[in-house]
């Protein structure tokens, strides 16, 4: 939100005021020594300020409080040649203690709890108040006379516990009113209203009585706040047991006012103020962790919250279907697209072992990935499987594994993303038959037939393969055209597989050069089976324009062993031979 000048101007001088105000209720009430008073806020209405403001912003806040600080001092304090060290050493304060939450707010609120804290207690609670007590001490000593280690001990007491216990509550409620921002949420009024209100009568009714004992339930009041409320709730509470504590230690009564420190008057309510503040102190900095933390929770659970929205928006507008499993493997969630792709509806799978819907043979593959999955969390893992729609054939699905970690690093589950490529398989069988598959004739070709002539060879089982060219197949083609030879070929092609047996492969090696693979056969039958495939062929008659076209084949045979191409070259040499005997006949390698 943008500041005006005129806004800032406002503002300032609102902070000028407020500063005023409250150190001269902590002079006229507190200033018990004759020194520097022992109870001062001003200081964390001043830090609190500056933390909600555009750093651009502070000179002018800085300077309504200068005026403030010098007024007061002057008017109401130790005197005009005190007054511009004292008003230094307080501005000191509230500017670096400001600073300093900023700094310690923007790098571990609320995620790094020890770490705020830290900064927070030494920082803001030590550091800051110390250099103030220094130079407070040495200045009323030069310039008053009065005594420097007590003068230093009530400063550093009073400043560094006014901050402790204020500037949280404060730094809230400037933040809120520059930001415009509720200091709770919606419906929260009443449940605030009620533990303030049993702070303020539990507070009363501690500090109307004597017994000490009973000190111990305002804090823990203050830690349930700190569980249970928001953080204002939380810190406004120790706010209302200063107040009304502190009023009545003031003036006499309760636990505190029982006490007797030293024998003067004097020294009787210093005590008792310094033990109150102590008190106090300790009670924010008992709440202070807890707030930070019940805070971190709330933002964390706020981000699951919104996590969570936008997951099952997306899990259940898209394609893909997303199932959350435990690490066993049981199924916890699946997104409504199961039902399109499986037949299966979501709370059918829910509690059911992510491998039952597996078929059985790739149950391994899966249980390979998810293993995978489980020892590199956070790594996708990718794993192709059948699966088993309900009602129909087995389908295939490609399934994303990625292991989720708890806080402790250990796997707490998997999230898996499921599509179908029953098509991409299709493609790829297609483009796999394409490419071991002769486009004329539609037979397997040379490729596909050295695959299997090598996994055949290799089973040491007595096999054969023949060569196989068809007759003067050039003259076909320069007598009637290629297109009546490509006929030839096709027809060639449809009568060898027909008369072959259905163990046997029929491939095209080249241009009117065929194979056939014979498995578990020996040399006197594989020539049987050439020789009615030869019979089938000189059968054959292609209708052209020019009328029927009949051919005749030669073929060589050789035995097949573990190497496919010596069994080619020595069925190449069988062929050649039968060619050259006049051809239309069939030749066994020797």
């Amino acid at each position: 939100m943008a500041i005006t000048p005129a806004a800032s101007l406002r503002a300032a001088i609102v902070t000028g005021l407020a500063f005023f105000i409250s150190a001269f209720v902590a002079v006229h009430y507190s200033r018990l020594s004759g020194g520097v008073a022992m109870v001062w806020l001003a200081n964390a209405i001043l830090a609190a300020r500056l933390h909600a403001l555009p750093v651009r912003c502070w000179p002018a806040t800085i300077l309504a409080c200068a005026v403030a600080g010098l007024m007061l001092t002057s008017l109401f304090g130790l005197g005009w040649r005190a007054a511009p060290f004292l008003t230094a050493a307080n501005l000191f304060e509230g500017v670096a203690a400001a600073a300093i939450l900023r700094r310690i707010t923007r790098s571990h609120w609320p995620d790094d709890t020890a770490e705020w804290m830290a900064g927070y207690s030494l920082g803001i609670g030590l550091a800051v108040p110390l250099l103030g007590a220094a130079v407070s001490a040495i200045t009323l000593s030069l310039v008053a006379g009065l005594p420097m280690r007590v003068n230093f001990v009530d400063w550093l007491i009073g400043h560094s516990l006014g901050l402790l216990i204020f500037l949280p509550c404060g730094s809230l409620v400037c933040m809120a009113w520059q930001t415009r921002e509720p200091l709770l949420p919606q419906g929260a009024g009443t449940r605030a209203m009620l533990l303030a209100g049993t702070m303020a009568v539990l507070t009363l009714a501690v500090f109307m009585q004597t017994a000490r004992p009973l000190l111990l339930f305002p804090l823990l009041l203050v830690v349930f706040g700190g569980i249970w409320a928001n953080a204002f709730v939380a810190l406004m509470l120790p706010m209302i047991l200063a107040t009304l504590g502190g009023l009545l230690t003031l003036y006499g009564h309760g636990p505190i006012a029982d006490m007797q420190p030293s024998p003067t008057d004097l020294n009787v309510l210093a005590g008792r103020l310094q033990f109150f503040q102590v008190y106090l102190g300790v009670t924010v900095l008992c709440v202070l962790p807890i707030v930070a933390e019940q805070e971190r929770r709330r933002r964390r659970m706020r981000d699951l919250a919104h996590s969570e929205a936008r997951y099952r928006l997306l899990s259940d507008h898209v394609s893909d279907v997303i199932i959350h499993m435990a690490r066993s493997g049981t199924i916890r969630y699946a997104s409504p697209a199961i039902t399109q792709l499986t037949g299966h509806a979501p709370e059918q799978l829910s509690g059911v072992d992510f491998r039952q819907i597996v078929v059985e043979e790739h149950r391994a593959a899966v249980a390979a990935a998810w293993n995978a999955a489980v020892a590199s969390p956070g790594e996708p893992v990718a794993v192709e499987y059948l699966s088993l729609p309900l009602g129909g054939p087995s389908r295939w699905f490609e399934t994303h594994f990625r292991a989720v970690t708890n806080e402790t690093g250990d796997v707490d589950g998997l999230v898996c993303v499921t599509r179908d490529i029953a098509q991409r398989k299709r493609i790829e069988e297609d483009l796999s038959r394409a490419a071991l598959t002769d486009p004329l004739t539609g037979i397997p070709n040379r490729r596909a037939f050295f695959e299997t002539a090598e996994r055949v060879g290799a089973s040491g089982v007595p096999s054969a393969l023949a060569v196989i060219d068809i007759d003067y197949f050039k003259l076909v083609n320069d007598r009637h055209g290629h297109a009546v030879g490509d006929r030839v070929l096709r027809a060639f092609a449809e009568t060898a597989v027909a008369a072959v047996r259905s163990t046997d492969f029929v491939a095209r090696i080249g241009g009117e050069e065929f194979a056939v693979l014979l498995p578990d056969t020996e040399l006197v039958h594989a020539e049987k089976v050439c020789q009615r495939l030869a019979k089938a062929v000189n059968a054959l008659a292609v209708d052209t324009p020019q009328g029927q076209v009949k051919i005749t084949i030669s073929a060589g045979i050789a035995a097949l062993g573990a190497h496919p191409d010596a069994a080619l070259a020595a069925a190449d040499s069988a062929l050649y031979h039968a060619k050259a005997e006049g051809r239309a006949r069939l030749r066994v390698a020797a």
